[in-house]
């Protein structure tokens, strides 16, 4: 299965020293991105909007935030897995406030202009522009 993400239309990105948290879309669902952005090529964790409810069970956050670590090439310890619970968890209602899809972006080029007349006279004009498709799709 492939995936298909665009850092660059992320709905919110906020940062937690070395970790980046960016609330973005992949696969057009809403997702946090752990992303560790000191440390170049490392491996991101991803936290998707639909297991987000998992994440409200003490066992089951301490258990990925064990993983996450692992993923993010950080130190295994108690202050980072803390550290990563607390990212997580701390911004799921910002996950799960985010708008479900992300807005669409347009071409700056117009391809045409269309108008609605009602009897004789203008009712609505808008120019026709094609959605851009932007991102990196993996799979």
């Amino acid at each position: 299965m492939g995936i298909s993400l665009d850092l660059k239309k992320a709905h919110l990105s906020r940062y937690h020293g070395d970790i980046c948290a960016v609330y973005t879309w992949v696969n057009n669902e809403r997702a946090l991105v752990l992303v560790p952005w000191r440390r170049r090529g490392a491996p991101w964790y991803i936290v998707m909007e639909p297991a987000a409810y998992k994440y409200d069970d003490p066992r089951y956050l301490a258990a990925q935030c064990r993983k996450a670590c692992d993923v993010l090439g950080l130190e295994p310890s108690t202050p980072n897995w803390v550290r990563v619970a607390t990212i997580i968890h701390d911004g799921l209602p910002d996950l799960v406030a985010m708008p479900s899809a992300p807005p669409v972006t347009y071409s700056k080029a117009a391809f045409g202009h269309m108008a609605i007349t009602a009897e004789g006279k203008a009712v609505a004009a808008e120019e026709i522009r094609v959605p851009v498709q932007e991102g990196a799709n993996y799979g």
